[in-house]
């Protein structure tokens, strides 16, 4: 092989290890994958975040609808709460919302106490089995708690299962 072969063959070698532009370009790439797979995870962070937001916005909505359908009044008249022979007070709850409720899921807070769900006895139209009112349909409540003072101005508050709440301040009358 002659001398101008040798040359050019060298001249075509390229090593990569030597050359430093080659080094810094590698330098370079490597911090771009890593830069890449960094905003990769960051958006899917964010992703995950505003899909939990997303979710939780949506519940939020459906149960403030559900509150701003459903209504309840206590058609009791204050003066006339009356306590039965068997210790039972009666309370009857109209539904005035738009949405139906469930009777067996009310609670029920006397003077500031809550009232166990086996004191509570709900029934519609003397039906203890169906307890689902429907608009204008009106709820009894018999309660067989010993939490009402005949003394004393009481507070009975009844709560739907979503949250919409009717209060009353009355006195009780014996039978």
């Amino acid at each position: 092989m002659n001398k101008t072969s040798t040359t050019n063959t060298n001249r075509f070698r390229y090593n990569l290890l030597e050359d430093e532009n080659a080094d810094i370009a590698m330098s370079h790439l490597i911090f771009f994958i890593a830069a890449v797979i960094i905003a990769m995870s960051i958006v899917a962070i964010v992703t995950v975040n505003v899909q939990n937001i997303t979710g939780a916005t949506t519940a939020g909505s459906q149960t403030l609808a559900d509150q701003l359908r459903t209504d309840i009044t206590i058609i009791n008249d204050p003066e006339m709460v009356i306590r039965d022979e068997d210790n039972n007070i009666t309370f009857y709850i109209k539904n005035t919302g738009s949405s139906e409720i469930n009777a067996q899921y009310m609670t029920i807070v006397l003077n500031g106490a809550m009232v166990s769900s086996n004191d509570i006895r709900p029934s519609i139209n003397g039906d203890t089995e169906h307890i689902m009112a429907q608009p204008g349909d009106v709820i009894v409540l018999e309660i067989s708690d010993n939490l009402v003072d005949d003394e004393r101005l009481n507070r009975v508050l009844i709560s739907t299962e979503n949250g919409k709440t009717a209060t009353m301040n009355f006195k009780l009358k014996n039978n």
